[in-house]
């Protein structure tokens, strides 16, 4: 039985029809993924599943005691708390039921002489403690961990106010919440905008184990190919379903798109050839069967011309080929605070931030270099000062012979917000203004929307424009920030086709992992603030990766059992003459069971590392065996210290 069911919808703005007789229904486990050109009114369906907006049309119909959650971009948080607790909030009823079972408690204590008072108190307790139980209600701050750890937020910024916290932080932040209110039918609107690359996994893996419904808006597909199960295409006013994934989708629609082709052409074509005959003999003798096909034409039902969503037409062409070499490094460390830009720092008396170390450095003519490291890494900062926009910490680079940079930025820095769209790729080209109407028609503008003011365009718009103005550069080495930020799905497809087929050098930055994966033929990720190189594509690195992470978890595993102090036997000693029995001398001294002390805690020390290290890997039968294995060295340290007292007041 569906949970949701939409039902002839429709929705307009003013005499803008966005879609109409929409109809699908949503099954209590469905994972349905929602795609579609930016404007064809994505988030206006999520508004409408989400009660936020009214229908102009037909209705939506939720199944009784159903509970929706949608992932807003305006976040609603009580100003005075911390990070954690607002996520606590969400368990304020369970959190009641905790306060009332401390205080029936203490009410038996004092009722112990009243024996019916103290049984009324005693079955509500179990009675509460009961329902708590069955609500999660000893699990709830697992949870909370859980979920902020898994987020990405450190032990600092979970007791920070969660109003000093960034516009990212906080949208990460009503995810967390969100997640943790666990209702029946998810609705989530770009909800890998601001995450991390181990942020996106681990977002993956925990909606992989959700038990209930979700409707995800989003322009990643590697995230859609692991989450979704189920695509619902909006566009034309309309929707289309495919089982499967987005790659599934994309197999299955291209079919789709080719048998309707097929079918209208072969209308047509019928048509055509009846029409002829209807007007060759509609008054010569066959007049009779003139009419008849034509009363059969009158009544067929016509297949439409597909409709194709538009597609860009553009490409990088460089004007000249760079030298060998392209960028070097030497000793190089970049943050802010340096020299040009660091007169306040300094005047403050602070030293220069260092973001990222790096080894000596080449980057070569040809490579495809993808840029990748948890948010606030210092990527951009790099990306920067390896061009020259900052100036470097520490250390030298070198700009190779005949380089010539085309810079594209997630900020859209580049654009001026008060020309129109056409004015301003004029300012970079000789272009007429016929002629850059043209060149704009490549990029999707077309009629008047080449005179909208560059503040006025949604991201997905600026983004067009800054490709549009890289490509009259003629630029060598691309460094792209995040290039398909804002950008549709179909648009992140043909930007990698034509970056592809790009005769220079690339480096840049993103989050897409099919786009690295398209790509890159390196990978150089930030790691604890060094730059750490890799051959292949994304792929190929989370493998070596994942292999390293692996290697050194076997490595700190063999340590810590290499480590681990053999039991001390105890020595049986006859006992004296007639006894009949034995007794247990312990023939050790103090200092012998403090060396073992300090091996037994070093192996209590090695066990946590092999446990962090088998976190990260998510062996899940190594995590059983290692916490089996922390649990009994915590139990023999808390024993030899207990023997060590038990000594220490002998020799005392």
């Amino acid at each position: 039985m569906p949970i949701v069911s939409i039902i002839n919808l429709g929705k307009s703005f003013g005499a803008e029809r966005i879609f109409a007789g929409l109809n699908f229904q949503i099954e209590a486990h469905d994972r349905i993924g929602l795609v579609g050109p930016n404007g064809a009114g994505k988030s206006t369906l999520m508004n409408l599943l989400a009660g936020r907006e009214e229908p102009d049309e037909g209705s939506i119909a939720i199944a009784r005691n159903t509970r929706i959650g949608y992932l807003t971009q305006v976040t609603d948080f009580q100003p005075e708390h911390t990070l954690r607790e607002e996520m606590v909030s969400v368990f304020a009823q369970l959190r009641e039921w905790e306060h009332e079972l401390n205080a029936l408690a203490l009410e038996m204590a004092s009722a112990q002489d009243n024996a019916e008072l103290h049984g009324r108190i005693l079955q509500r307790y179990d009675q509460l403690q009961a329902r708590l139980e069955h609500a999660g209600g000893y699990t709830y701050e697992h949870k909370v961990d859980q979920v902020l750890d898994g987020l990405g937020f450190s032990r600092e910024q979970q007791a920070a106010p969660v109003m000093q916290l960034s516009g990212g932080q906080q949208t990460r932040a009503a995810l967390g919440k969100l997640l943790l209110q666990e209702p029946d039918l998810l609705l989530l609107d770009e909800p890998t905008n601001h995450l991390d690359l181990a942020t996106l996994e681990w977002l993956e893996e925990y909606l992989n184990a959700w038990h209930g419904a979700m409707v995800i808006v989003a322009h990643d597909r590697y995230f859609l190919d692991k989450v979704v199960s189920r695509t619902i295409e909006l566009a034309f006013e309309r929707i289309e379903e495919y089982p499967g994934n987005y790659t599934k989708y994309l197999d299955l629609r291209e079919e789709r798109m080719e048998r309707r082709a097929r079918e209208y052409e072969a209308q047509q074509a019928y048509i055509a050839h009846t029409e002829e005959f209807i007007r060759r003999y509609k008054a010569g003798q066959r007049s009779r069967e003139a009419r008849g096909r034509q009363k059969l034409l009158d009544r067929m039902a016509r297949v439409e011309r597909p409709q194709d969503m538009p597609e860009m037409n553009f490409e990088f062409t460089p004007v000249i080929d760079s030298g060998l070499i392209v960028i070097s490094t030497n000793k190089l460390e970049a943050g802010y605070g340096a020299r040009a830009n660091g007169r306040e720092r300094a005047e403050a008396g602070l030293e220069p931030k260092v973001l990222v170390r790096i080894e000596d450095l080449e980057l070569l003519r040809g490579d495809r270099v993808g840029l990748i490291g948890p948010n606030g890494a210092g990527k951009t900062t790099l990306l920067r000062t390896l061009i020259g926009e900052l100036p470097a910490v520490k250390g030298n680079i070198h700009i190779g012979n005949s380089v010539r940079v085309g810079y594209y930025s997630q900020t859209h820095d580049g654009l001026n917000m008060d020309r129109t769209i056409v004015d301003e790729i004029r300012m970079v080209s000789a272009l007429s203004e016929e002629g850059a109407r043209s060149m704009l028609g490549r990029f999707l503008f077309s009629g008047d929307d080449v005179f909208k003011p560059i503040r006025a365009l949604s991201g997905g718009e600026k983004s067009r424009v800054a490709i549009a103005k890289l490509t009259l550069q003629g630029s060598n080495l691309m460094v792209l920030d995040e290039p398909t930020n804002h950008l549709d799905l179909q648009s992140r497809q043909f930007l990698e086709e034509v970056l592809g087929e790009f005769d220079g050098t690339l480096l840049f930055v993103s989050h897409d992992r099919y786009f690295i994966d398209r790509l890159a033929t390196k990978v150089w990720s930030i790691e604890d603030g060094t730059l750490i190189p890799f051959m292949g594509n994304y792929t190929e690195y989370r493998t070596r990766h994942q292999q390293i992470i692996s290697s050194n978890g076997k490595e700190t595993v063999l340590k810590a059992q290499k480590a681990q102090p053999a039991k001390q036997k105890e020595v049986a000693k006859p006992a004296s003459k007639g006894s009949g029995k034995k007794s247990r001398v312990k023939l050790r001294s103090v200092e012998d069971v403090e060396r073992d002390v300090e091996k037994a805690e070093a192996y209590v020390k090695e066990l946590e590392d092999a446990l962090s290290q088998a976190a990260l890997t998510g062996n899940a039968d190594q995590l059983t065996q290692l916490s089996s294995d922390y649990e009994q060295a915590k139990m023999r340290v808390e024993e030899l210290v207990a023997e060590w007292e038990q000594l220490s007041d002998l020799v005392s």
